[in-house]
């Protein structure tokens, strides 16, 4: 039996809220941008989350390609630049991409 991974990728959804902080104190000025994961609103597998307890935050939140160019808002995050192997032909690098997130309609939430 051989698995569609589009089905897959479907079912899998993550959900997050980016924001962005100001401030300052007698060292100078910061700016910060935070990603928080909508739980109730991400399906099956976090990627992300997932990368990140793997690699570290170090490693993977770079590979945001459009982190710093995003208002604040709630966004999808989906992958790209997907590379395989050349022996197996496994995804084995990605980056990440930020769209906007838009809830679909359904019986529950009446959209």
């Amino acid at each position: 039996m051989e698995l569609d991974f589009r089905v897959i990728a479907i079912c899998n959804k993550v959900v997050v809220r980016v924001t962005t902080s100001y401030w300052h104190d007698k060292r100078g000025g910061h700016v910060r941008k935070d990603i928080n994961f909508l739980k109730k609103k991400c399906t099956g597998f976090n990627i992300l989350d997932e990368d990140m307890y793997a690699a570290g935050a170090d490693e993977i939140l770079p590979n945001i390609v459009n982190l710093y160019d995003v208002k604040d808002g709630v966004y999808e995050l989906i992958t790209v630049n997907e590379s395989r192997d050349w022996e197996t032909g496994y995804i084995d690098m990605y980056d990440y991409k930020l769209i906007p997130y838009i809830e679909k309609a359904t019986p529950k939430n009446g959209l």
